[in-house]
């Protein structure tokens, strides 16, 4: 069972224990088997533990000793059944989703980037469904704490405050075709287990999704997009324009930096005309070796933008890499910051970079 569903539990009861209370992770109560101490009344000598994620009951006057389960059964009969269900129900959830052996190949559905800007005809409608897009999903916020989608995004350290935003769907490939069926064409019955990132307008209207795998054997990216006046741009409904924009890659990496957004295949038009007059800075991944890479990063200079020009002492290749490696969200904007150039100063700097 996960510390997450011991750790509500032992909440649940803490209307029935005396003096109960919390302290970094560790409960304390008054015990409820020997009934503590008879003497002081204030002396609360029950303690639950938790070691390697595993929480257990233990008094200092009795020397009692109990499992969560066990001490639901004991002083709490009637949450042990509910209890024993939701931990077979995490279970079965990690046994149904996280098994890449019994994926089917998925058809070839992901965009390129000429692709991002093309025009359907089937666009779905979602006037009803306003600032909520995909009511349909489930927010990774409201799965339980051992469910695999939850596990994949706590595993990327994407910060809790965007969990609400992302959402999980089982079968991608079959919800996409829902949504855009003149591009999703072929059938395809397996399980494809995604979580899912709309993109809004600045008003908070949903123009399209893209939807990222969450195993290894999975294609990467499903991407949908149904308008051409908005195309590949993740982040908008968020920013304000009055403060410095980050343009990055990737939607991951724009949820470690403040006002940012995400613009697939970094379409510079796409920048002009969301962010027009903006003070805006482009943070390309860290790839000197990648003519792509450098080149995208001249043009931007050319185009009148502020680059990051990642330092040497910077080894990984995205702002999430450097996340997962130990470097604080903070500091990364630092070093974003002390590292942007403009004009000439930042084309010698994109030349040394590469080298």
């Amino acid at each position: 069972m996960s510390e997450w569903l011991q750790r509500k539990y032992i909440l649940l009861l803490s209307n029935t224990l005396d003096k109960f209370k919390e302290k970094n992770g560790t409960f304390n109560c008054r015990c409820p088997i020997c009934g503590d101490s008879q003497k002081n009344k204030h002396k609360a000598r029950g303690y639950f533990l938790s070691k390697q994620g595993v929480y257990k009951y233990f008094c200092h006057n009795c020397g009692a000793t109990r499992t969560v389960e066990n001490f639901l059964k004991e002083i709490a009969p009637n949450l042990l059944q509910e209890y024993k269900l939701e931990v077979l129900k995490e279970k079965q959830e990690v046994l149904d989703v996280l098994n890449p052996d019994k994926l089917p190949d998925l058809p070839s559905a992901v965009d390129d980037a000429a692709d991002v800007m093309s025009k359907y005809s089937s666009k779905p409608s979602f006037t009803d469904l306003n600032k909520r897009p995909f009511t349909e999903l489930t927010k990774i916020s409201s799965l339980t704490h051992l469910h695999p989608a939850h596990v994949y995004i706590k595993n990327r350290m994407i910060p809790s405050p965007y969990h609400y935003k992302i959402f999980y769907v089982e079968n991608g490939y079959e919800w996409a075709k829902k949504w855009l069926p003149e591009k999703f064409t072929s059938e395809f019955k397996g399980k494809d287990p995604r979580v899912v990132m709309p993109m809004c307008d600045k008003k908070g209207k949903c123009f399209g999704a893209v939807a990222r795998g969450i195993l290894p054997t999975q294609q990467r990216y499903l991407k949908m997009v149904w308008s051409e006046d908005s195309g590949f741009v993740y982040g908008l409904e968020s920013v304000d324009i009055a403060k410095t924009i980050y343009v990055v890659e990737g939607q991951f990496d724009s949820m470690f930096l403040p006002n940012c957004i995400a613009v697939g295949s970094m379409h510079f038009d796409l920048i002009k005309k969301h962010l027009p007059d903006q003070d805006v800075v482009i943070v390309l991944d860290n790839e000197p070796r990648s003519p792509g890479t450098a080149g995208q990063m001249l043009k931007a200079v050319e185009r009148g933008y502020k680059v990051c020009v990642w330092p040497s002492h910077i080894k990984e290749k995205d702002i999430n890499d450097m996340v997962l490696n130990g470097i604080d969200p903070v500091d990364i904007r630092q070093i974003i910051d002390t590292n942007t150039h403009s004009g000439l100063k930042a084309k010698l700097a994109i030349t040394a970079w590469k080298k």
